[in-house]
C-alpha cells in the first residue's frame, strides 16, 4: 500500500466526485463497500480464474453477456499483479486472473458456482470475509 498514492487519489475523487464521496463516508468508520452497497442488492465480489475454468480464452465481453446483465467485470488482475481498469470487452482471460465485478447480489455467486470460479476470502480487522 501507497500512502501517498491513495491519499492522492482520494483528494482528486473529492474534487471529480463529492456527491459519491460523501456518500461513502456516511457510515460508521468500520463498514466495508459490500456493506454500503447491500441495501441497493448490488456488491463487489473478486473471482480468481481456476486453471480448469471454461472462462479461460474467453474475452471480457462473453462473461459479462454469460452473466446475463447480472454484473459488470470493472477490472481484471492479471497473475502477475498488473492491474485493468475497465479492461476491454476484447480483453482474453486466462489462468490465474481475477475478475473484479460489481453486480446484484445474488447473480455473482450462482454464476461464479456455474463455473466453478474460486471466490476470494479477505481478513478485515481479524474477521475473515468471503467477497
Amino acid at each position: 500500500m501507497l500512502p501517498a498514492t491513495i491519499g492522492g487519489l482520494r483528494m482528486a475523487h473529492m474534487v471529480t466526485h463529492p456527491a459519491a464521496l460523501d456518500f461513502l463516508d456516511q457510515n460508521d468508520g468500520g463498514s466495508t463497500i459490500n456493506e454500503l452497497l447491500e441495501p441497493y442488492d448490488i456488491q463487489i465480489e473478486e473471482l480468481a480464474i481456476v486453471p480448469d475454468s471454461p472462462l479461460i480464452g474467453r474475452t471480457i465481453g462473453d462473461i459479462e453477456v454469460r452473466g446475463k446483465g447480472g454484473f459488470i467485470v470493472m477490472a481484471l488482475r492479471r497473475e502477475d499483479g498488473s492491474t485493468f481498469k475497465h479492461p476491454d470487452h476484447s480483453m482474453l482471460v486466462m489462468t490465474g486472473d481475477t475478475l473484479i465485478v460489481l453486480g446484484h447480489q445474488g447473480d455473482i455467486p450462482k454464476f461464479a458456482q456455474h463455473y466453478t470460479l474460486k471466490r476470494q476470502d479477505r481478513t478485515y480487522r481479524g474477521t475473515t470475509y468471503r467477497t
